[in-house]
């Protein structure tokens, strides 16, 4: 099932290339969590500042803060981790099928197309699920990365945490293509 986003690196260990080979693997409960935590709160903290001012940061990455429900969440659906030399670099989360649930990526590592490929698999899962439709709900920071995939906006909604509003974008990609013949 990760066949396809697996990047091998070279034989040769001192090569640039094997240095930088990512790992994909499914999401190891408990194991990960804390790992993953880190990676959540830095992504958020460090990526968004251009979006969201340091109080919506920071209600927003409190998500993280009870590890047990963090280590909870990212158990269910189907969960995908990138590592690199032992280090999570990016993760997501197809819940239920037809519903990207997080996508975040490290600081050091955007731009090197770890969200395209997690998209990508979460759109091939959603089709082998027979779902017509992928959604997520993303923020103004990962709504061009969706854009990108084909997703087109909805409605753009604001949630709560706790007394903080957040803006966020509700994004939709049709995977059944209509049929307009009679």
């Amino acid at each position: 099932m990760l066949d396809d986003l697996t990047k091998a690196g070279t034989a040769d260990p001192d090569t640039q290339r094997a240095r930088d080979a990512v790992l994909w693997r499914a999401y190891v409960a408990q194991q990960d969590a804390a790992p993953l935590a880190a990676l959540f709160r830095d992504a958020i903290l460090t990526l968004a500042a251009p979006h969201y001012d340091a109080v919506q940061r920071a209600a927003w990455a409190s998500a993280a803060d009870d590890l047990d429900s963090f280590d909870a969440r990212l158990a269910r659906g189907v969960t995908f981790v990138a590592w690199q030399a032992g280090q999570p670099v990016a993760f997501g989360q197809l819940f239920p099928c037809d519903h990207v649930e997080m996508l975040y990526v490290a600081p050091a590592w955007t731009r090197r197309g770890l969200a395209s490929a997690l998209i990508a698999r979460f759109e091939a899962l959603a089709r082998e699920a027979g779902a017509s439709t992928l959604d997520t709900d993303a923020s103004a920071l990962a709504r061009p990365v969706f854009e990108r995939a084909g997703f087109s906006l909805v409605v753009e909604e604001i949630v709560r945490r706790g007394s903080v509003s957040l803006p966020r974008f509700h994004l939709c990609k049709p995977l059944v293509a209509a049929s307009f013949s009679g």
